[in-house]
């Protein structure tokens, strides 16, 4: 064996085994609340944007399109980002009305990001929410563990 192919291969064997070795990122959790508001526009899809606190994030702006009317009530896709970066991902949330009062209750998960957050991804996120239908806010919270 020459001496470029046993380096060669003592190479490959210790970037194996220093993958191995690399610590899985350890779950973290996730506990974003925000409040949006409706934007221009109607029919079955709407816009919303607003802002979001809370960890690992820290501040910024989400913005939020649901199609109600699909899945267990309504579906959704959501970016949330600050100057550090974003993530973006979807949810499928069960739509229950008391009286003038609307409740969203499901499960997202993230399934992006960029900048500080390019390796964030989270399932079986829950996401929730409610508010009276007239108001010109609604809350919302997206909690749960996420990755990376």
């Amino acid at each position: 064996m020459t001496t470029t192919r046993t380096l060669t291969i003592a190479a490959l064997a210790a970037a194996g085994l220093a993958l191995a070795a690399a610590p899985a990122q350890a779950a973290q959790r996730f506990d974003v609340t925000g409040q949006v508001r409706l934007l221009p526009g109607g029919g079955s899809t709407m816009r919303q944007t607003g802002s979001f606190r809370g960890s690992p994030l820290g501040t910024g702006t989400v913005n939020v399109t649901t199609a109600v009317g699909k899945g267990k009530g309504a579906r959704m896709s959501f970016k949330m980002f600050n100057r550090r970066g974003q993530v973006w991902g979807t949810g499928d949330v069960k739509l229950t009305f008391k009286g003038s009062r609307v409740i969203y209750d499901g499960s997202a998960r993230i399934t992006g990001g960029s900048g500080a957050f390019s390796r964030v991804r989270g399932s079986a996120l829950r996401l929730t929410g409610s508010g009276e239908l007239s108001a010109e806010r609604f809350p919302l919270r997206l909690s749960g563990l996420v990755s990376g």
